[in-house]
C-alpha cells in the first residue's frame, strides 16, 4: 500500500521518510510546518483550517501563513478544493500532493534498456561461433553470450575479434574468449578498429615476434567487411 492509499483509507501517520527527504520537497521548515496543519485536517475530522487559526497557533501573522500556503500551492504540494456539505461550500486544501512527490523520490527510476541486437544479428553471431569452434554452443554459453551483449554492451564485431584471436591461439572455449574481452575492457578497447590499431602497434614495436598465418590474415579481411 502506498502512502497515498494509506492517507485515503485514514490509516497513515506522518511517514518518517518525509522527514529524511524534507529538503527535497519543502523550501523551508515554516512551509513544512504549515503543510502539516492541512495534513492534519485531511487525516482527521477537523473542519476547514483557517489561516488565522494556523497563524495563532504558530505565533505568526496571517500574511506569513498565506505566503506559505501560496508557496506550497505553487510548488504542487497543496491543492485547493471546494466541497459542498449540507448546502454550504467549504474550502479545503489537499495535502496528499506532497506525499505524491515523496513517492516519486522513493521509487527507483528504471534505467534505460541497453540497445539489443536484432534476433538475426545474434543468430549470425552464434553461427560464427559454432563454425569457428566446430560445435554447437551450450545453453550456458548462449546465455553468457547474450549477457555479454546486453549487460556489457559489447559490440558483436568485438566479440567476433575475440573469437578469432582465441581460435588463432588454439584456445577454443568461451572462458578464454571472455577473458580476452575482459582484458580489452580494462584497456579501454571497445571497438574493432581499436583492436586492429593495438595489433598494428604491437607488430611495429616487435616485428620479429609476430607470426601470423596467411589463413588468419585472410580471415581478418573477411571479418572486417
Amino acid at each position: 500500500m502506498t502512502y497515498l492509499d494509506s492517507i485515503k483509507s485514514g490509516h497513515l501517520v506522518l511517514p518518517g521518510s518525509l522527514l529524511f527527504n524534507f529538503k527535497d520537497i519543502f523550501t523551508s521548515s515554516d512551509d513544512f510546518l504549515i503543510w502539516q496543519f492541512f495534513y492534519l485536517q485531511n487525516t482527521s475530522q477537523l473542519s476547514e483550517m483557517a489561516p488565522s487559526s494556523i497563524a495563532e497557533a504558530l505565533g505568526k501573522t496571517v500574511t506569513e501563513v498565506n505566503r506559505s500556503i501560496s508557496r506550497l500551492t505553487n510548488a504542487g504540494l497543496l491543492a485547493m478544493k471546494t466541497i459542498e456539505l449540507d448546502g454550504d461550500i467549504e474550502v479545503i486544501f489537499d495535502a496528499s500532493l506532497a506525499l505524491e512527490k515523496l513517492e516519486e523520490l522513493l521509487t527507483p527510476q528504471a534505467s534505460p534498456q541497453a540497445a539489443q541486437p536484432s534476433s538475426n544479428d545474434f543468430k549470425s553471431l552464434v553461427e560464427d561461433f559454432e563454425r569457428e569452434l566446430g560445435r554447437m554452443l551450450s545453453p550456458f554459453e548462449l546465455e553468457d553470450l547474450q549477457k555479454t551483449i546486453r549487460e556489457e554492451q559489447a559490440d558483436p564485431d568485438l566479440i567476433r575479434a575475440a573469437l578469432r584471436e582465441a581460435v588463432f591461439n588454439g584456445k577454443t572455449n568461451w572462458n578464454y574468449i571472455n577473458a580476452i574481452l575482459r582484458n580489452w575492457r580494462r584497456e579501454g578497447i571497445t571497438t574493432l578498429r581499436q583492436v586492429e590499431e593495438r595489433r598494428r602497434q604491437r607488430e611495429e614495436s616487435n616485428p620479429q615476434n609476430v607470426q601470423v598465418s596467411d589463413d588468419f590474415l585472410s580471415a581478418m579481411d573477411l571479418w572486417s567487411d
